[in-house]
């Protein structure tokens, strides 16, 4: 487990799997992502057996005090020698718009650079999401390109926007004890 501003991400158990597997089949959540496709019971099954070996990727459960379940968080195409990784996270709809987000990725920064020794996170945001493209520049994220025209949602193309955080950027911004609390 690791906790930062009342936020603490833990380990995905067996019991969070149907939660998981409601909050990525929403339409709300999966609008936003790469990948469209519902997931059923057998290919949760399956994604979660695999995780135990993966070195590449780590995926948590959001948790705080007053929900056992806020959503997830994914740390994946980790590379541990150019110290790269690309994060996200997925709120339940109920608690959108309640500040999750921020302090989520407040935590994710935190261990990202403080914890695995990270020079640089990363993400994909859909161009038709403003919020979360809000959040992320809010972060310190700087858009370095885009994907032109790499989803299809409701008849029409989108653009992917990659963004990033370098870790001297995430120290110069932060409040001196920000890295610390």
């Amino acid at each position: 487990m690791f906790t930062h501003g009342g936020i603490t991400i833990r380990v995905i158990e067996r019991r969070d799997l149907e939660l998981m597997r409601a909050l990525r089949n929403d339409p709300t959540t999966w609008m936003h992502l790469t990948d469209i496709r519902p997931i059923a019971e057998l290919g949760q099954e399956r994604w979660f057996a695999g995780l135990a070996d993966a070195k590449d990727r780590q995926y948590f459960v959001v948790c705080d005090g007053q929900h056992d379940f806020i959503g997830i968080v994914r740390c994946d195409e980790i590379d541990h020698v150019n110290r790269s990784m690309r994060i996200g996270c997925d709120i339940v709809p109920d608690l959108r718009g309640k500040r999750y987000g921020s302090r989520v990725f407040d935590l994710l920064l935190r261990y990202g650079f403080d914890f695995l020794n990270m020079h640089r996170l990363w993400l994909l945001v859909i161009d038709s999401n403003p919020v979360a493209i809000r959040l992320y520049a809010g972060k310190g994220f700087q858009e370095e390109g885009r994907q032109r025209e790499a989803l299809f949602r409701d008849g029409r193309y989108h653009d992917y926007i990659l963004m990033s955080l370098l870790e001297h950027e995430y120290r110069k911004a932060a409040p001196k004890d920000a890295t610390r609390a």
